[in-house]
């Protein structure tokens, strides 16, 4: 089984989230298909029948006195599954830190929900790219127990929502050098996503990658026909 995490970041209408729930049902897939809406609209992905349910984050701390964030316990309460964390755009235009996303992680962890840990290096940093994804993973893994439940989503910086992507054998060669190295140090075997571009056009490429576990999916997840051939495309891989 293989992972579709939509991630819908700061996108849609009330009138074009409930539209595109009606369209969900239409989608079949021997794969996990994980959404993850903006979290005002997470209520209108409670009948899930054939997907899961995913947040774009969660606050740092449990529930209490912290206007306008989001607590892991109130995300349970809804029945969703994985979390986001340490996204780029977090990382870059909230500044969120490694002891931040540390902290999202045991949380999430601790509730018995699926972190989704993403990492990635920025254009001028590829050619120290293993040092900075591997201290991204090592900053996030410090005192946690249960890792064998995370997801690694591998996005490079310069990749999201440019249009562009790394070669295919690039893709192969740092996928599997994060689960070996998760593997060494940590002693789990970790499941790994591409995200950063992925669409229609390049899906066929991608799904020639041997050792990524899906993908984590942001503008042509909006779309949900563009989704649709995806999912099939993938199922064309299984």
């Amino acid at each position: 089984m293989k992972w579709i995490i939509s991630n819908h970041k700061m996108n849609l209408t009330k009138k074009e989230i409930e539209n595109y729930v009606d369209q969900i049902s239409t989608l079949k897939s021997s794969n996990e298909l994980v959404f993850c809406p903006s979290s005002i609209y997470l209520p209108y992905f409670q009948n899930q029948v054939n997907y899961s349910l995913g947040a774009q984050n969660v606050a740092d701390r449990n529930m209490g006195a912290l206007t306008g964030e989001i607590a892991i316990q109130q995300l349970k309460s809804l029945n969703v599954k994985y979390v986001i964390v340490g996204h780029s755009e977090r990382r870059n235009i909230l500044n969120e830190t490694e002891e931040m996303i540390n902290q999202k992680v045991k949380l999430i962890l601790e509730n018995a929900m699926v972190p989704v840990l993403c990492i990635g290096e920025k254009e001028e940093e590829i050619n120290d790219r293993e040092n900075i994804l591997m201290n991204e993973i090592d900053s996030a893994f410090t005192n946690q127990v249960n890792l064998d439940q995370v997801i690694i989503a591998y996005e490079p910086i310069w990749a999201i929502g440019t249009g562009k992507i790394p070669t295919t054998e690039e893709i192969t060669t740092i996928t599997q050098m994060i689960k070996d190295y998760v593997h060494k140090k940590y002693q789990i075997f970790c499941r790994v996503l591409y995200g950063g571009s992925v669409s229609i056009n390049n899906i066929d490429e991608l799904n020639q990658v041997p050792n990524i576990d899906g993908y984590l999916i942001g503008g042509t997840s909006l779309d949900i026909e563009k989704l649709r051939v995806i999912i099939e495309k993938m199922e064309e891989e299984v």
